[in-house]
């Protein structure tokens, strides 16, 4: 069986197929490559000092960055191959492969698109073991490739409306047997109706989706639904609007959950106080019980800040593998079909020598057929312009996660500290220091590690 980064590749051959059109025009690219040396003092993870495995490890990072805008096609490639050194133990020698590609292709003027996409990258099996940038400590990891196909039409009918039907292909590949099965094939239809700008006072919109994900393992679960919505813009600056529909969903579920098929209703308004802010909520009801949203955000002068909340049904196919790994005495693994709240806060901002950025969510998936999850994070980073070619740098992560799967709970932390130092045109230096930790319940699942790496870049 070929390995799902070749898949991955030869979806990104498509990608630039679908792009054939650009060969006349002006394309940007960027090879690149780095190398760095890192000393850790537990790269095996060990919870006790005893266990602990020092270790040296030399890096190798080469690959490319391509991109074209304008004409009838926008495409952007990345790809990346790492290989990594061990000083001391030559069997944890690795190379292993990051790609991502994006093509948005104009077929008919104004009218049909395709949009295209194909990656790869390494994860972890289960996300509480580590962070997901982390490549250099041991864990149990897989490789997941993607693959997208997305041709959509668009018509404007005058100034009475627009409207845009879509059919979207997607597939998802999993290269450890751990999880062989939980591979996934995608296809959804999405159609919309909305008033065009002859309608000023009273908007109105219809769109219809049908979503049907079928897993290796012979599972499958259906989503569809039809919504009407009305806005009444009582100002240009403020507006209330309502919605309902129907929707009918199949998905394997516990007995005693509430029935998926029913009709739903939202009301709420959106507000744009000044330029520089917008604000948009509401209240409404599905299948579950009593259902929110929100959006909120601001732009000042010197940062940006958003809220966002939002409840959903939805399926999880790649991100949180651990999601499809059943407890050792439980049966069949967890559906993936959860209903999940998150809240998203955000901020960036920067002045004179100093540019940050705080980020925090919370996250917590009622599945509909095992147990729930809680998840929170937390990113803080901040650079600091010593000089006009050195800055530093640090940045502080923090992930909680609450698994009732097993019974779990964790605390990540990972803080870092760099500095970075442009060197000519296209090379650049940097040292970082970096200390991360977990905090378990679960027995041996405590660890500390700390690691400096040097890295000198280049790019052509």
């Amino acid at each position: 069986m070929n390995p799902p980064w070749s898949g991955a590749l030869l979806g990104g051959a498509a990608v630039l197929f679908l792009s054939a059109d650009a060969s006349a025009n002006r394309w940007d690219f960027t090879p690149r490559v780095s190398v760095s040396q890192t000393y850790t003092d537990n790269v095996n993870l060990a919870s006790s000092s005893d266990d602990k495995e020092s270790e040296s490890v030399s890096q190798l990072n080469t690959g490319f960055s391509l991109s074209r805008d304008g004409g009838r096609t926008d495409l952007s490639l990345g790809y990346n191959l790492r290989g990594l050194a061990y000083w001391g133990d030559d069997s944890r020698n690795t190379v292993n492969h990051t790609f991502s590609g994006n093509s948005n292709t104009e077929l008919l003027r104004e009218t049909f698109f395709v949009d295209a996409s194909a990656s790869y990258r390494e994860r972890l099996v289960d996300g509480r073991d580590g962070f997901a940038d982390d490549t250099l400590t041991d864990g149990n990891r897989t490789g997941v490739a993607t693959y997208r196909v997305s041709p959509y039409w668009r018509q404007q009918f005058g100034r009475f409306a627009g409207g845009e039907v879509r059919y979207s292909w997607d597939k998802t590949d999993y290269q450890d047997a751990s999880v062989e099965g939980s591979g996934s094939e995608s296809n959804r239809v999405q159609a919309s109706l909305d008033s065009g700008p002859q309608f000023t006072t009273i908007g109105w919109g219809i769109t219809y989706n049908w979503n049907q994900v079928d897993f290796e393992d012979g599972s499958r679960t259906t989503f569809e639904s039809v919504e009407g919505l009305v806005r009444l813009n009582l100002t240009p600056q403020f507006s209330v609007f309502a919605a309902g529909g129907e929707e009918r969903n199949d998905f394997q579920r516990d007995a005693g959950t509430d029935d998926p098929n029913d009709s739903f209703w939202r009301a709420g308004a959106t507000w744009l106080p000044t330029p520089r802010t917008s604000l948009d909520a509401f209240y409404g009801e599905r299948f579950f019980g009593d259902t929110y949203g929100l959006t909120l955000n601001h732009r000042a002068r010197h940062a940006t800040w958003s809220i966002a909340y939002s409840e959903t049904v939805d399926v999880r196919r790649e991100g949180q593998v651990v999601d499809l790994i059943a407890p050792e005495d439980d049966g069949p693994p967890d559906t993936r079909t959860a209903i999940t709240r998150q809240l998203s806060v955000s901020a960036s901002g920067q002045r004179s020598k100093v540019s940050w950025t705080v980020s925090g969510s919370r996250q917590e998936r009622d599945f509909q057929q095992g147990d729930d999850q809680k998840v929170n994070t937390l990113t803080t980073s901040a650079s600091y312009q010593l000089a006009p070619r050195t800055s530093a740098q640090a940045s502080l992560q923090w992930q909680g996660t609450d698994y009732d799967v097993d019974n779990r709970k964790d605390d990540l932390y990972a803080l870092s500290l760099g500095l970075s130092r442009t060197l000519g045109p296209r090379t650049s230096a940097s040292l970082t220091y970096r200390h991360q930790q977990r905090d378990s319940n679960l027995p041996g699942g405590d660890y500390e590690e700390n690691r400096v790496t040097a890295t000198l870049s280049a790019t052509f």
